[in-house]
């Protein structure tokens, strides 16, 4: 078995990332893109034991339930790798996925899991375009697969309506200007991205734009500026964000405001937050509001509840209304700057404090200081490090709602905390339709 190796296979299941998969001669195949029953001509792209990834070269025989994509990038950036999928059997998929990774990383059976779905398309507040050159012309698009390789995006179903003036409008700026774009083997050029959010305030919408730059300006920047307040139908700011690091980071905190407010403004759950634009926040407002609810609902009235990883405090201010007390832990100056602002808006700063930095080394001294508490997370992808579980142990809060964007993460960790805790609920919310993406929601009481 060897790259370039052909085979015609049946496809028989799903994989963790939604792809199809095989079973022949003793190896498993994944093919990204295949669906269940379906048979197909694949090509092996690289073997790993008995692990075969290869790429379909024809369909032969293709599942009458296969949709057709109507972006003509598809397959390409990767970005939305299950558009092929009907959205019932994308549920389904996620959800099998999830009870497999308890059964495997935790030794649980979950029982009954809850799935809350969300629109298919035009999901998406925020957009991050590298700028790349096409046929000689400067073009802003996805990186194709695998690659750093631009592709030219006019429009994203994923997105919605708004990014195709955007883009339209920001192109046009560049080459009436004659602005160079940004080569990653020379360093040399000055586009480099455009990352962009349409948030909704006021029952309308605002727009935050910043221009990531090899410098530290642009010519005619406050035309730029006029130019995006009559393209896009609604109250518009413009950053200009300096990044001369050779690097893939796409934001640095190297950042000035060049039109509207520095902070923006952001409609949800009935209040009215106020964030950096560099801040943190959840790409789907419809489910992100669901989850906020759904976390108020677990914590018990009048408790001292711990908000780890909380952000720009948006939580924080939601659990105050039903808590005793809150407390925020977030490592990022800035943030902890925000979601102290978004307290006293809210008219909870009497009952929120937040404290800046890593949760590992503040949270066991506060727990032990606490004794009773209630405490909610929602780590990073990488989920909770060994000193925070640990402290979950040594002193167990009544109850912990745990909130994971990455359930192989949270089954590991869940694997550790049923010491002590029992799982009382999983719940799944698609926070990223037609991708393999899910968050998960899980309430567990202390035993």
């Amino acid at each position: 078995m060897k790259a370039k190796d052909v085979f015609t296979l049946r496809i028989d299941s799903y994989g963790m990332e939604g792809e199809g998969v095989a079973h022949a001669d003793g190896y498993t195949f994944f093919v990204p893109y295949a669906m269940a029953g379906e048979q197909v001509k694949v090509a092996v792209d690289r073997v790993k034991g008995s692990v075969v990834f290869a790429h379909i070269i024809k369909m032969l025989s293709p599942s009458l339930d296969r949709l057709v994509p109507d972006c003509p990038l598809f397959g390409k950036c990767g970005g939305c790798t299950l558009r092929h999928l009907p959205y019932d059997l994308q549920r389904q998929i996620k959800t099998e996925n999830v009870r497999a990774l308890f059964r495997k990383n935790a030794a649980i059976e979950p029982g009954d899991i809850p799935f809350f779905g969300s629109g298919a398309d035009a999901y998406r507040n925020k957009i991050a375009l590298p700028f790349g050159v096409e046929n000689g012309q400067p073009v802003l698009g996805m990186y194709k697969r695998g690659t750093h390789k631009v592709l030219s995006l006019e429009k994203c179903p994923l997105h919605g309506e708004w990014i195709e003036p955007l883009i339209k409008c920001v192109l046009s700026f560049v080459k009436n200007n004659d602005l160079s774009v940004y080569d990653e083997r020379s360093g040399k050029g000055l586009l480099r991205h455009l990352v962009a959010r349409r948030l909704p305030l006021d029952g309308g919408f605002t727009y935050s734009v910043i221009l990531v730059v090899n410098g530290s300006k642009i010519p005619q920047e406050k035309a730029l500026a006029e130019l995006l307040e009559r393209t896009l139908p609604g109250k518009v700011s413009l950053y200009l964000c300096k990044n001369t690091l050779r690097n893939n980071v796409i934001l640095t905190s190297d950042i000035r405001t060049v039109m509207g407010e520095d902070h923006i403004r952001a409609e949800i759950c009935g209040g009215v937050w106020e964030v950096s634009p560099l801040a943190f926040l959840q790409v789907n407002f419809p489910v992100a509001e669901a989850i906020y609810r759904r976390v108020v609902e677990c914590i018990p009235q009048g408790k001292t509840v711990v908000d780890a990883y909380s952000g720009t405090g948006i939580m924080s201010a939601l659990l105050a209304n039903k808590a005793k007390n809150v407390i925020g832990i977030e490592v990022i100056p800035d943030a902890v700057k925000d979601a102290n602002q978004n307290a006293a808006r809210y008219g909870v700063a009497d009952k929120v404090r937040h404290l800046c930095g890593e949760v590992e080394n503040l949270l066991p001294n506060l727990a032990e200081e606490l004794g009773e508490y209630v405490l909610v997370v929602d780590p990073p992808r990488a989920g909770l490090d060994e000193k925070v579980v640990d402290t979950l142990l040594a002193y167990p809060p009544e109850s912990i709602v745990y909130v994971s964007c990455s359930p192989a993460t949270l089954t590991r960790d869940l694997a550790r905390l049923t010491q002590k805790y029992k799982i009382n609920s999983v719940e799944l919310y698609d926070m990223f339709p037609s991708t393999p993406h899910v968050e998960t929601l899980c309430l567990l009481r202390k035993q």
